[in-house]
């Protein structure tokens, strides 16, 4: 009976490991919120700084992420080490090529119109948070050459390579009258983000670090991405008889998969779709064979799990 028992139990346990080894996602959450009361420098703190809160209704993160090492003006992406030590070395007060996926329209004319808007949260205080891989890799990323940035902007084409290793933020209000640097009025800079991220000032990952800005970096979980990924929807959930996955392809031939699990981690369907072009798609999936129960749809692009969702399954 104690054999029986633990035989029950190690099943039991495996099952469980391979549920929760299905959703993992490879992708990350990072929430930015900006305390302008702690900025240094009034010239560079959003009308605020020195214990004095910033008043604008909106302010906007103008934000660069660098994934990859630039050679020859060729993004190069073979070499995890060689990416990495390269996106350290771009840390530079201006025209740095850490800027190589900008989302924030800020050119010749900054642009009221919403993309890297924050969050107010009052006293001075602002916020956001995306999901790395799918903000910088989004069709809000810009694709012209700013001022803040020496290499032109392009969406991260995450299925080629690279990964989030440093990011250059500034901040500005609606019309980029003005803006939210460091204490020395320099670009600030998040360094080691899937390590221990610090935000440095001064472009110096050596030096002081930025007091008015903390940090939320962690692998995400389904529901964040649920609530951050607008590029992936499932309905209706739960479902009787069918459901629809509508999704948007962001990049022209994306290899596209949709696999769905049942609760234990079961592969119960797996649906090879192939190469498709930019644009949204639905597939349609029934549900007659299907238990009553909880399952877990994975579009992969490129093998990449782009989205990953619960769906409750009922035929009462």
């Amino acid at each position: 009976m104690k054999k029986i028992n633990l035989l029950v139990i190690s099943i039991f346990i495996c099952s469980i490991m391979v549920y929760a080894q299905i959703p993992w996602t490879g992708r990350t959450y990072c929430k930015i919120t900006l305390d302008t009361k702690l900025m240094e420098a009034p010239e560079c703190s959003l009308g605020g700084g020195g214990s004095y809160p910033a008043t604008w209704a909106k302010v906007y993160a103008h934000l660069g992420l660098c994934t990859c090492a630039i050679n020859a003006e060729q993004r190069d992406c073979s070499s995890a080490s060689q990416n990495e030590i390269f996106c350290y070395s771009q840390i530079t007060p201006f025209q740095s090529q850490v800027w190589q996926h900008v989302v924030g329209n800020w050119g010749e004319v900054a642009q009221d119109d919403n993309v890297g808007i924050m969050q107010t949260l009052g006293n001075g205080v602002y916020s956001i948070e995306f999901i790395i891989e799918d903000y910088f890799s989004s069709e809000d990323v810009s694709t012209e050459m700013g001022e803040t940035s020496a290499v032109p902007s392009m969406p991260w084409a995450v299925n080629l390579g690279g990964m989030p290793y440093t990011m250059g933020l500034v901040f500005r209000n609606s019309d980029g009258t003005s803006t939210g640097r460091d204490g020395l009025c320099k670009d600030i800079f998040i360094v080691d983000i899937l390590g221990n991220p610090q935000v440095i000032q001064g472009s110096n990952p050596e030096g002081p670090l930025f007091p008015a800005i903390t940090l939320d970096i962690h692998d995400a979980s389904i529901e964040e991405i649920m609530t951050l990924s607008d590029n992936t929807f499932i309905y209706p959930n739960p479902s009787t008889e069918q459901f629809d996955i509508k999704y948007k392809i962001v990049n022209t031939g994306s290899e596209v998969r949709i696999r769905i699990f049942d609760a234990v981690g079961r592969l119960i369907v797996d649906d090879f779709i192939g190469k498709q072009s930019a644009g949204w798609y639905s597939n349609t999936y029934y549900t007659e064979n299907m238990e009553d129960g909880i399952y877990m749809i994975q579009l992969a692009l490129d093998n990449y799990i782009s989205h990953t969702e619960r769906i409750i399954i009922t035929h009462n």
